[in-house]
């Protein structure tokens, strides 16, 4: 018996829609977890750690304590903000390079980018404390390092209800970038401020200050961004 021939035209492959994925949704639900059971342990201290860190007091309060269970749980919560950040580069890259995706399973993507983000964060709080180590004093120094992670947990607390409402109410790619992109500025403008009261309390310290922030800050960020983005481009074309 002769089969005959297929015959019709080949069908379009469904586009990627992140709420499709069972790994993204598996990843969001673990942080809404984590986030809750966090914060309904830690969250009177965290709230005094934030505002310790914006009122950035000269002096620690004899109730400022830091217990391992804090630790435990500030560690957790910086995990959970680089999930967060590590999700929001995967996103923009769904957008602005679906060819990745072809190349790559998307699982490896997002732990490549949470990764990198964890590494980033790591390393940066390193370099922070080896320039103030050597410039400021060591008071001044704890304080910094203790107002940037607390600003990034918090941050990484703020972009989990976003990234769920991009995720799954399929906003336009444009506002869904505009969101994360504003917290994202919020949150370095925050940093911003708390660094001048910190180490310039004078006007006269305002240069001082932009040459600092630019330069452990903002050119790090930039130099993540260009070389996962050349990173990228370069698995794209060997793959």
């Amino acid at each position: 018996m002769i089969i005959p021939p297929l015959t019709g035209m080949p069908g379009e492959p469904l586009p990627y829609l992140l709420h499709t994925d069972w790994l993204l949704t598996s990843i969001l639900f673990a942080c809404i977890m984590l986030a809750s059971f966090t914060l309904s342990k830690e969250k009177k201290y965290l709230l005094q750690q934030l505002n310790t860190s914006l009122k950035s007091r000269k002096r620690s309060s004899m109730f400022d304590e830091t217990s391992i269970s804090n630790t435990y749980y500030k560690s957790l919560l910086i995990f959970h903000a680089c999930i967060m950040l590590g999700l929001c580069i995967y996103y923009y890259y769904t957008k602005n390079l679906p060819d990745l995706f072809t190349k790559i399973p998307n699982g490896w993507i997002f732990v490549g980018f949470t990764l990198c983000v964890s590494v980033f964060v790591y390393l940066k709080s390193l370099l922070y404390r080896f320039v103030n180590w050597i410039f400021f004093q060591k008071e001044s120094n704890s304080r910094w390092i203790t107002s940037f992670f607390n600003l990034l947990i918090w941050q990484g607390i703020l972009l989990l209800p976003t990234i769920l409402v991009i995720v799954y109410f399929d906003i336009s790619s444009h506002i869904a970038l505009m969101l994360m992109g504003i917290q994202i500025i919020l949150a370095k403008i925050t940093l911003f401020c708390i660094c001048f009261s910190n180490f310039f309390e004078k006007i006269h310290g305002a240069l001082h200050l932009i040459l600092y922030f630019c330069a452990l800050e903002i050119l790090p960020d930039l130099v993540l961004w260009k070389g996962i983005e050349l990173v990228s481009n370069n698995l794209i074309l060997k793959l």
